[in-house]
Order: structure tokens, then sequence, then C-alpha cells
């Protein structure tokens, strides 16, 4: 047992942040996500050649039409908040709920199931607003392998980046 699962490098700077996660791992697990992203992303592209790409980036998150920037930062920010909280309070806490006599940590209550939860219900909101990224390291890796096969012309999907990014890192930060 090394990471506990880190996929989302939001949640690993709110682990460091909560103390949970020492900085130097926090660090080469994020690097470990950004290599998983590209990787992930390159076997997307060997499935769905450009020419199937409905989406024409991969997947890539974008603004739906009718939401602007401060939309889907304050979508991002909420939902990661959201994300990063369940966490914390299911996987981090440490409980004395049930069983007074029986100090259990938040691993005992089956936080996978509380976290699927917020992962779906974030999915849920963001969806139609910017295809919900809650985590910079998914909306990193296929942007890129994108990008080296050709974005479609009149993309904004790297000007937008910055908005997935930075919302869902202070959201997990706040958290």
């Amino acid at each position: 047992h090394v990471s506990g699962g880190h996929i989302n490098c939001a949640v690993t700077l709110g682990l460091v942040i909560a103390g949970a996660c020492p900085v130097v791992d926090g660090l080469v697990i994020v690097c470990g996500q950004i290599l998983g992203s590209l990787f992930g992303a390159g076997l997307l592209a060997g499935v769905f050649s450009k020419k199937m790409d409905a989406t024409g980036a991969l997947g890539s998150n974008a603004f739906s039409p009718g939401f602007g920037a401060g939309n889907v930062f304050i979508g991002e920010c909420l939902m990661t908040f959201l994300l990063f909280f369940v966490v914390a309070e299911c996987a981090l806490r440490k409980r004395l709920d049930f069983n007074p006599k029986i100090f259990m940590d938040g691993v005992g209550f089956n936080p996978p199931i509380a976290i699927g939860f917020a992962v779906f219900l974030a999915h849920m909101v963001l969806i139609p607003v910017d295809g919900c990224s809650i985590n910079p390291t998914r909306s990193f890796g296929p942007l890129v392998v994108a990008s080296m096969r050709g974005l479609p012309k009149g993309s904004t999907h790297w000007e937008n980046f910055p908005v997935f990014f930075f919302a869902p890192m202070i959201g997990a930060s706040i958290a």
C-alpha cells in the first residue's frame, strides 16, 4: 500500500495540505499521474482515429455554449471541493462512531462508495457545462495528445486550460 489510489492531482494536493501525504511523495505521485494521463490519452488516440473522434480533441474539456470562464471556474472549484471534502471526511478522518471502545479510521466505513457518489454528482452537474474535469491531469493528457495530432480549427482548448487546472486545485485546497 503506497499511494491509496491517487488518480487526481487536485486530491493529491489536498492530501499534502492535510498532512496525509508527504510533499516529496505528492510530487512523485503527481509526476506519475501526468505520465498516466499522457499514456492513457495515447491509448485513447490509438482506439479513436482523428476522423472517428467525435469531440475532435480526445474528450478534452471545453466550455459548453452559454457558459463562460467564470461559470466553469465556479463549477469546477465547487465540485472538486465536494470531492476532496468527501475524501477527507471518509478516508482521512479518525472516527469513534458506532463503538467507542474500538477506534477505527474512516477506511473501515467504505469511503469508496461515498467518494464514487461525489464523483458521480460532479459529473451530473458538470458534464453539460464543460465535460467535467475535477482533475487537472485528466484534462492535461488528452489535450496534449490531441494537440500532437491537431486540434480542430478555432479550438480554444489551451486558452481555457488554466480554468481546468486552477479551479480544481483551489477547490481541493479550500476543502
